[in-house]
């Protein structure tokens, strides 16, 4: 395949992804999970050594530099993993861009240079 063809090919790709991004309307950054924790009162069942504790959602994240954690209540456990898988795909299909878009580069470079060798070809001075 000539090097215009698979620029060609390259672009349309991108373009997909990059609609597909746009097309994103909730995300957030950060990591869900199920996590134990012991209440402290001596008279709750959690307070055992060989118990786990009491479960609840959490989602953990850093903004500045600084960890971040927040207690998701139950009704929005599917969203909160909805909106970080977004986060996620998003964040994996910028990377997927970025290969793209190195691919591009070098296959320019390479039609560039052999534009110009072609060109070289039409005068005997270049």
């Amino acid at each position: 395949m000539s090097s215009k063809k698979q620029i060609n090919k390259l672009g349309k790709l991108k373009k997909g992804i990059l609609q597909e991004i746009l097309s994103v309307q909730t995300m957030f950054p950060g990591s869900f999970n199920k996590v134990y924790g012991k209440c402290g009162k001596t008279n709750c069942w959690c307070y055992r050594k060989d118990k786990a504790g009491h479960p609840s959602k959490r989602i953990t994240w850093s903004e500045k530099g600084v960890g971040k954690t927040k207690t998701i209540p139950e009704k929005d456990a599917e969203w909160i993993k909805s909106v970080t898988e977004n986060y996620r795909n998003f964040r994996k299909k910028c990377r997927e861009i970025q290969r793209l878009e190195e691919d591009i580069r070098k296959l320019l470079d390479d039609y560039r240079k052999d534009v110009v060798n072609k060109t070289r070809k039409l005068r005997q001075y270049l």
